[in-house]
């Protein structure tokens, strides 16, 4: 049992690694399942049922969650999976907020990268986006979608107008 609780303690401290902010490194990171597997000498460590991850900013919910470490510290890739899969960034301006939802969400900590995978759907601010894939590149607030991301499908936009209080608008037909 000892071991085991320090081999979730030493995996949380990895995660420190995911952003690039020195004042996100220095947060906590929760996670929650309903069960637990770390693989050390693969650096892989699959959390399923139920998962919430939540670091800063940044939380993930699904139904499972993948995590790639390199050397037992860096934090390569986080894939996670459900029926839809989550992410949301809260931020104090409604503006800067956003959420993401696919079958598949991975999150590449190197390149503060979100990229979402089947039935995307992505909001940033009251601005929405849906597609095969989208992709968010965190620090930059830059979307990308579209067949020169995807190679394929089209991608769908809302954009509502600055001052604009309802944003339930219908999706485009």
């Amino acid at each position: 049992m000892c071991c085991s609780r320090l081999a979730v303690f030493a995996l949380l401290l990895m995660f420190t690694s995911l952003t690039l902010a020195q004042d996100l490194r220095e947060e906590p990171i929760y996670i929650e399942s309903d069960s637990l597997k770390i693989d050390d000498i693969k650096g892989i460590s699959t959390y399923q049922g139920n998962v919430v991850f939540r670091h800063g900013p940044d939380t993930v919910k699904a139904d499972k969650v993948v995590i790639y470490t390199e050397q037992r510290k860096d934090v390569k890739k986080i894939v996670a999976t459900g029926k839809p899969a989550r992410f949301d960034r809260y931020a104090e301006l409604l503006e800067d907020q956003s959420w993401g939802e696919a079958e598949i969400i991975e999150y590449y900590a190197d390149k503060a990268l979100v990229i979402f995978n089947k039935e995307a759907k992505f909001q940033q601010g009251d601005n929405q986006f849906s597609g095969n894939r989208v992709e968010y590149e965190l620090d930059k607030k830059l979307v990308k979608a579209g067949k020169s991301v995807a190679g394929e499908g089209r991608i769908k936009m809302i954009i509502h107008p600055p001052g604009k209080d309802d944003p339930q608008t219908p999706e485009p037909q």
